[in-house]
């Protein structure tokens, strides 16, 4: 029925907001996040990547250099990951707990 479809769907995304909150707050715990990640991280602001890459053309530009840029879009990419070789790379980081079991 309509009702059971709409609950599970709430209930999933009760869930992977309560796995995104605890993953998230067990990577900054451990440091694992480089300082340049500003997306998707409390207090901090994707508008700051964008401000030192001004930076740096203006600086480049004033100096007279060239400035090269590698730009990725990884949006696609999360589908095709191996769950298996995921799920090792963080036990080995020292994700455990109730998560694996």
């Amino acid at each position: 029925s309509y009702r059971t479809v709409g609950l599970e769907s709430c209930l999933l995304k009760f869930f992977m907001m309560l796995l995104d909150a605890r993953v998230r707050e067990w990577a900054e715990a451990r440091g694992l996040l480089p300082p340049t990640q500003n997306g998707f991280r409390a207090g901090r602001r994707t508008n700051n990547n964008v401000f030192i890459l001004r930076c740096a053309a203006a600086r480049a530009r004033a100096h007279r250099k060239v400035l090269y840029l590698a730009s990725v879009d990884i949006s696609n990419a999360f589908p095709s990951v191996n769950h298996d070789i995921l799920w090792d790379k963080l036990r080995k980081l020292g994700m455990g707990g109730p998560l694996f079991d």
